[in-house]
């Protein structure tokens, strides 16, 4: 017959698991560090604010851009947002005019939170990008420890840590500084110090859970409803029943008290879960009134923070996401799939989550966490379009899936154990997702005068027939500041020097053409320029965009930050107009274009 549970281990010393614990949690904060080092001067030479993707759609506070953080890109991602508040604790018209959605945002304040901890600690008079890129890592090297220790007091390896920590969700938040993964960390926490009854270490890691990522509210919820009826044994008394049974037997129900009570089992292997009731053990232990009150902690902080958010913007979260976050079962996600399909992520992920239910309903007879993360894993089905639409959106919302699956590996029935132990290598391969966005191209710098910029139209601009410019900029002044920049990089990688520079230089662009140039989402025209080796090799650079709509005749002038070529040699750089990605100026007779040789050094 099948072994309900997994190996019995022998007990393995303290000390073996605060080193198993030590060593993950330094290795995996360090090597989570050197990734993000690598990836700021992989893809935004060098500037840790473009990590964040901040966009000249939403701006940044002048007292940031002081500081040098610089809009890089058109709209941006929720990172900038995040990362403001860090610096604007408060909601301040200051900041939160520069933020989509600001009730929504605020009420995740748990990373800001952190990350503004970190800068007071140091001194700084201000969150930097750098530190708050910084913040969730030591979170997520504890919570990698404690995963580790877990498993190996198990007789697993520690390395299936890495189901959880290295699926794609994990380091593409990270590298933009998204709060899931630090709300994942403190989801670790709060169910491992549940799982051993330690309600002061719950309470504090579930209020961090909970302010950094709202739908974890379900889950702290369940705990102290759970814990009030008995299901959960915080070294209560088991003696007379949970406060359920104890309420019924003084109203006289004393029967049905009896029917409600039942003996906890004990579990046999010697692991740390020695003692620890069976999930059907309802009503068996009784929560101390002082602990009752600590697991409250974690509702009532998140409640109150609510409250202020409403009595701050007139509406809480959720009613200023606009109903946009939840949909019915599963629909959103056929819906996203016929729209965007993704033949390998989107069908994974939603089995991962699938898989979440399976391995809940393999341990549900041996703790409690099962009913108690079911409300949550329900809500994870209810996820609309925009979680789905895009993976970086399902992916991160499934880190508290996967996190289940390592923290119950060892309950698992072999079959099952089996199933999980294929998708959390298929997790950790997804992790090569990533790689370009660690050392792909650079295509991200700062937009130095992205304040004269206007929003895109919604009018189409139409194929132009016969586009031309004229394009003027000071050749000297360029080749002077690319001299300048002669060796100034700060080490060498697989023959490519890092972090790439860039130059900033005025460029004026004249429209001889006879149609107006519209700053338009569809058939955009940009402009683009390429470096040139005397072989015939070619090196594009990211476009820029339109400052506002160009008549005939008209001149615009944009600083652009123009990228030098990662090696040295002779090149020729040549500047030119395009209109979506394949028509280019200088490829039409008498289109319009500027040549520039440079040598780079």
């Amino acid at each position: 017959m099948e072994s309900d549970s997994g190996p019995a281990p022998s007990k393995v010393s303290a000390g073996s698991l605060v080193a198993v614990f030590l060593i993950t949690a330094i290795t995996g904060t360090l090597l989570a560090y050197g990734i993000l080092f690598l990836a700021a001067q992989a893809r935004h030479c060098g500037e840790w604010s473009g990590m964040l993707l901040p966009g000249y759609q939403f701006g940044v506070p002048d007292h940031l851009y002081e500081k040098g953080v610089v809009p890089n890109c058109e709209v941006g991602w929720d990172g900038q947002f995040y990362y403001l508040q860090s610096n604007y604790l408060n909601p301040d018209p200051e900041a939160y005019r520069h933020i989509d959605a600001p009730p929504y945002r605020y009420q995740r304040i748990g990373l800001p939170l952190v990350a503004w901890c970190f800068a007071a600690l140091t001194g700084a008079d201000y969150v930097s990008p750098q530190m708050y890129l910084f913040a969730s890592l030591p979170f997520l090297g504890i919570a990698m420890g404690l995963l580790a220790a877990w498993l190996f007091a198990h007789g697993y390896s520690p390395l299936w840590c890495l189901g959880w920590t290295a699926n794609l969700g994990i380091p593409i938040c990270l590298l933009h500084g998204q709060p899931d993964p630090l709300a994942d960390a403190f989801f670790i926490i709060a169910m491992l110090a549940l799982i051993r009854g330690l309600p002061l270490a719950y309470a504090l890691a579930a209020t961090m859970m909970c302010l950094t990522r709202e739908p974890y509210f379900a889950i702290a919820a369940t705990v102290l409803a759970a814990s009030v009826v008995g299901l959960v044994p915080w070294k209560g008394n088991p003696a007379d029943g949970g406060w359920v049974v104890v309420v019924l037997r003084k109203l006289g129900w004393t029967s049905l008290a009896d029917r409600l009570m039942v003996a906890p089992e004990v579990m046999d292997n010697p692991t740390l879960l020695d003692g620890r009731p069976s999930a059907w053990n309802y009503w068996a232990y009784r929560t101390p009134i002082w602990q009752a009150l600590v697991l409250a902690i974690p509702c009532g902080v998140f409640v109150a923070w609510q409250v202020y958010l409403y009595k701050v913007f007139g509406q809480t979260g959720s009613q200023s996401a606009g109903g946009t976050i939840l949909d019915y079962p599963f629909v959103a996600f056929f819906r996203s799939s016929w729209t965007s399909p993704n033949y390998l992520m989107r069908p994974f992920y939603f089995a991962v989550m699938v898989l979440g239910f399976l391995v809940l309903w393999n341990v549900r007879r041996k703790w409690a966490l099962s009913p108690i993360l079911l409300p949550y894993f329900v809500v994870l089905t209810l996820m609309s379009e925009v979680i789905w639409i895009d993976f970086s959106g399902f992916t991160k919302a499934m880190g508290t899936v996967l996190a289940t699956m390592v923290i119950s590996l060892p309950l698992l029935t072999r079959r099952v154990r089996y199933v999980i132990a294929v998708v959390l290598v298929c997790a950790v391969l997804t992790y090569t997702q990533s790689y370009r966005r660690i050392l792909g191209g650079v295509d991200l710098v700062p937009i130095p005068d992205y304040k004269i910029v206007k929003q895109i139209t919604d009018i189409d601009q139409p194929i132009l027939a016969n586009p031309t410019c004229s394009i003027e900029l000071d050749q000297a002044r360029l080749i002077q500041l690319a001299a300048e920049k002669d060796g100034d990089y700060l080490f060498v990688l697989g023959g490519r020097r890092y972090p790439q520079r860039y130059v900033t230089i005025p460029i004026t662009i004249t429209n001889t053409g006879d149609q107006p140039w519209l700053r338009s989402r569809n058939n955009p025209i940009q402009m683009v320029y390429r470096w040139i080796r005397p072989s015939g090799r070619t090196y594009w650079c990211p476009g820029v965009e339109l400052p506002y709509t160009i008549e005939p005749g008209q001149s615009f002038t944009r600083e652009v930050p123009l990228l030098l070529p990662r090696d040295p040699g002779e090149f020729t750089l040549r500047i030119t107009m395009r209109q979506g990605q394949d028509d280019n100026f200088d490829e039409r007779e008498d289109g319009g274009y500027l040549e520039i040789p440079m040598t780079i050094r």
